[in-house]
């Protein structure tokens, strides 16, 4: 699936501000950065520039026009941004979408100008009108190379819009469903079961994150983790048995899933997320979980969150215990997205750790030394903590009740209080300024092999 990523609310008014000169066709244009991923792109939307009355040279109810300064204007934009330009403009009046003849000729014109003055594109156009919206990118001859599928607003809240509204009647739901949808209606109901969802680290945490999705009936899964199931996993790992031990948990989880919901899509990926390659299968999903418990990882997610506009929800749990004696424990639940602080913001990742963890062979590290000592985990404290984070989960996608995106807990005090996320204006991921909303333009931290 191909997507053009927009942060929160800009799609909605950038389309309303199309729409609302009716019946006369408006236009904008969009500057975008590319996440390529095998098979499509994921587009971000990093600035709108909206004409002036003085930059159209004609309007009418089946056609719009620009003048070449403000075209110019646009493509020297893209290309002191190592960018593209989807040139996005209305059909107002036109109840079923589609490019007409004057648009497939304004494609064959610009085509070529816009490789050859912004070669890194990624270059297209987008209609848009009363029932949704058209999208396509186009190759330097002018041919339409893909469509766009999906336009999605990513902040606090995530929005989809297809890109045709069903204006007959969806069909009913399914039974099994009936108690969700007295709490989030249908329509929350339907989002969920259209969404591909990324669980990376499906043990202590994830599993419980898995089985829940999956019983709220998310459509697709795609489950990432390398490890294998020991035995001192068994007291925590939900769906897992003893005949389980040294398969692989992502084989485990996907089963324990479609034993919650026959029907669901699950793809596994038995690899480390911190390898460009598995990172990259992100980029074609809706919404990531991140149930991982090492440094580099937790980074790589961290930063792809904010490069490629892909929201995230980390989840964390601790507990300190010295020969069997609790010393303390603590929780957290922090949505990853524009517009909220991302982990560097508050300082929640281990530059040492983050680099031991991305070296291909962390014994060729002359500064690392020593062992890892096995962490105390409850499942108890799990399932609490990563029910929370599906609620959180709920809230951002639903519109279920529930305004916090970051959650503290301290279970020995018993309490559980919201932080407020302040980003940054200087961190190198989630400002303005570095990799925010950049794509495969700002260079990533994953893990590059030598072919």
């Amino acid at each position: 699936m191909n997507r053009l990523m927009f942060r929160g609310g800009e799609w909605t008014a950038l389309r309303d501000d199309l729409i609302a000169p009716a019946p006369l066709e408006s236009a904008a244009a969009l500057i975008v950065g590319g996440g390529r991923f095998e098979g499509g792109m994921r587009l971000i939307v990093r600035e709108i520039i909206r004409p002036a009355p003085d930059d159209y040279i004609a309007r009418s109810p089946i056609e719009v026009s620009l003048t070449p300064m403000f075209l110019s204007r646009v493509r020297k934009r893209a290309r002191l941004e190592r960018a593209g330009v989807i040139l996005a403009h209305s059909h107002p009046v036109q109840r079923r979408l589609a490019f007409s003849s004057v648009d497939d000729a304004a494609q064959q014109l610009l085509a070529p100008v816009l490789h050859f003055r912004c070669p890194q594109g990624p270059h297209g156009f987008l209609i848009a009108g009363p029932t949704g919206f058209r999208g396509r990118l186009f190759d330097i001859k002018g041919e339409t190379t893909f469509t766009i599928d999906r336009i999605q607003e990513i902040g606090r809240s995530v929005r989809s819009y297809p890109t045709e509204t069903d204006a007959e009647d969806p069909a009913p739901l399914p039974e099994v469903f009936d108690r969700n949808v007295r709490a989030f209606g249908a329509a929350g109901q339907r989002i969920l079961n259209d969404l591909t969802v990324a669980v990376v680290g499906v043990g202590g945490t994830g599993s419980v994150v898995v089985e829940e999705l999956a019983r709220l009936g998310v459509g697709r899964l795609h489950l990432i983790d390398p490890e294998q199931v020991e035995r001192t996993n068994l007291n925590r790992l939900m769906g897992a048995e003893q005949k389980d031990v040294d398969r692989p948990k992502v084989a485990v989880a996907s089963e324990a899933s479609q034993r919650a919901k026959r029907d669901i899509e699950v793809m596994t990926l038995p690899e480390s997320v911190i390898d460009e390659p598995v990172a990259r299968t992100l980029l074609d999903g809706d919404f990531v979980m991140c149930c991982t418990d090492s440094h580099g990882s937790r980074a790589v997610l961290n930063q792809i969150a904010y490069q490629y506009r892909l929201p995230m929800i980390d989840v964390g749990v601790r507990i300190d215990a010295r020969e069997g004696v609790v010393a303390a424990m603590s929780t957290r639940v922090q949505m990853l997205a524009e517009s909220l602080a991302c982990l560097n913001c508050h300082s929640l990742l281990d530059p040492a750790a983050v680099r031991r963890d991305l070296l291909a062979d962390s014994r060729s590290d002359p500064y690392f030394v020593g062992h890892f000592e096995p962490q105390p985990a409850v499942i108890s404290l799990n399932a609490a903590t990563s029910s929370m984070a599906v609620s959180m989960f709920l809230s951002a996608v639903t519109g279920f009740p529930g305004e916090a995106r970051h959650l503290i807990g301290r279970p020995i005090e018993g309490s559980v209080r919201p932080v407020s996320s302040r980003s940054d204006p200087t961190c190198v991921v989630c400002a303005q300024d570095n990799a925010l909303a950049k794509g495969d333009s700002w260079p990533m931290i994953w893990r590059q092999h030598e072919s």
